[in-house]
């Protein structure tokens, strides 16, 4: 992803237009993977027989992976319209999300190098949910705390407590100040970090809105030198 990180709103920052704070932003986002894509195209086009095979698979690879960043992008701007519309369609069913856990350990990973992923917690944890919504918001966190941090382990657990069902995703990064926390899940928030990865900041907020839509409510706890934990609560499966 592109290292400028000029245009997505910063924590404590104050918010500008909001129409124009999209457009800016979208337009960023796309306009740089898209002038890869074009770059590469064109190059292969005009130099393809003077090429090697090598050259150009490493061509193709950024050409995909930029493609895929715009397809990301734009996948989210349809969700937080469908959120803001009421239009999201859920498909609520029994969900273990112990094996949702291991899902998204088992494919995460080997993304860092520098992080370790575990999961930790005993007994029954099923809820009632749209298990494509939990992966996603899930998936969403960890590799957040493996973006944002350093490195170190990662532990997703999970923990009944009465009618609902918590689970949390704890990093040991550098944590988030008081006063920023407030914007985490805001659109468009991202912390200000130096050598931080760019994006649209969008997946927060769109996380919180897919756990709300299921009935369920999402937070942060969080401490200057002490890590992040972020939390997330659903009600249990009773049928």
């Amino acid at each position: 992803m592109s290292r400028d990180r000029g245009l997505p709103r910063r924590f404590g920052r104050r918010r500008g237009d909001p129409t124009a704070e999209i457009i800016a932003t979208v337009s960023h986002e796309i306009r740089s993977p898209l002038t890869t894509i074009k770059g590469f195209t064109k190059t292969l086009i005009d130099r393809w027989d003077r090429l090697s095979d090598e050259a150009k698979l490493d061509m193709l690879r950024a050409v995909n992976a930029d493609a895929d960043r715009v397809t990301r992008l734009l996948t989210e701007l349809l969700e937080v319209s469908r959120l803001e519309a009421g239009k999201l369609q859920l498909h609520f069913q029994r969900v273990d999300l112990r094996q949702i856990g291991e899902s998204v350990v088992k494919d995460l990973a080997t993304r860092s190098e520098n992080h370790t992923l575990r999961l930790q917690g005993e007994g029954e944890v099923v809820v009632r949910a749209d298990p494509d919504k939990v992966l996603r918001v899930l998936t969403n966190l960890v590799e957040n705390a493996q973006k944002y941090t350093d490195g170190g382990e990662v532990v997703v657990a999970f923990r009944a407590d009465g009618d609902r069902v918590e689970t949390t995703v704890t990093d040991q990064g550098a944590g988030i100040p008081n006063d920023q926390q407030k914007d985490v899940f805001e659109k468009f928030g991202r912390r200000d970090l130096a050598g931080a990865p760019s994006g649209t900041g969008l997946g927060l907020y769109i996380a919180k809105g897919l756990i709300e839509a299921q009935g369920g409510e999402m937070g942060l706890v969080s401490k200057e030198g002490a890590g992040s934990t972020f939390w997330f609560r659903l009600k249990r499966w009773t049928e």
